[in-house]
């Protein structure tokens, strides 16, 4: 996956286009934790399999594996899942709420984490990369309802021109834009029963949001 250029900042304000209270887009209310206690205590262990993968364009042809994308298992929430589906929605109001929505997900996915964390369950985070294989595994998952969350994301530059020197020292330029990220998430509630392995597929076709996230550069960086 290629990396973006330095001294970036995010184009966009979430909080000022999002209508989410400071606490829905900063922070999270960790789930119960006990149950997946209970079970690991009880032996009650299970896995699961992940397999990412662009569909065939031919018939006969190979299916493209999608290396490189995260792929996160937590502890399955109702309000985190209508949280997330509460963004999604809001994403068809405007062009300036779907321009944010991809970056306020991964926000709220990364605050849900942290909570989960801060609950004492840090262990109960469970993420891997797909290999150039398509696949990643998880071992030793507790029994019980789970969110498996996958992410995939390329980097696409943008050339625009470079204001002049004279432009930057007579204007106050606002940020330029040198790119963007295309995003596809997967989101995908995981049953582990005990002694058993769920198999996932996430395909080009199932994608639960695709969205971008926006990097621009302060013009007067620009030698």
């Amino acid at each position: 996956m290629a990396h973006a250029p330095v001294r970036l900042m995010r184009a966009v304000a979430l909080l000022a286009i999002l209508p989410l209270s400071a606490a829905q887009a900063l922070g999270a209310a960790a789930p119960a934790v006990e149950p997946y206690r209970l079970a690991a205590t009880r032996h009650e262990i299970g896995g699961v399999d992940v397999r990412a993968y662009t569909e065939r364009r031919a018939v006969g042809g190979p299916d493209l594996p999608l290396p490189g994308a995260a792929i996160v298992l937590v502890p399955f929430s109702d309000s985190f899942v209508a949280e997330l589906e509460q963004i999604k929605g809001q994403s068809r109001e405007s062009l300036r709420t779907y321009r944010a929505a991809a970056l306020a997900i991964r926000r709220r996915e990364e605050a849900y984490e942290r909570a989960v964390w801060e609950a004492g369950a840090a262990d109960l985070v469970l993420s891997h990369l797909v290999g150039p294989d398509g696949r990643a595994s998880f071992g030793e998952v507790a029994a019980g309802p789970w969110l498996l969350w996958g992410r995939h994301e390329v980097w696409n530059p943008v050339v625009a021109k470079r204001p002049k020197r004279q432009e930057r020292q007579l204007f106050a330029l606002g940020p330029r834009l040198v790119g963007f990220w295309a995003v596809r998430y997967w989101m995908i509630p995981v049953t582990v029963r005990a002694s058993a392995v769920a198999a996932v597929e996430l395909t080009d076709r199932d994608v639960w949001f695709s969205g971008v996230i926006e990097e621009t550069m302060r013009q007067d960086t620009v030698p």
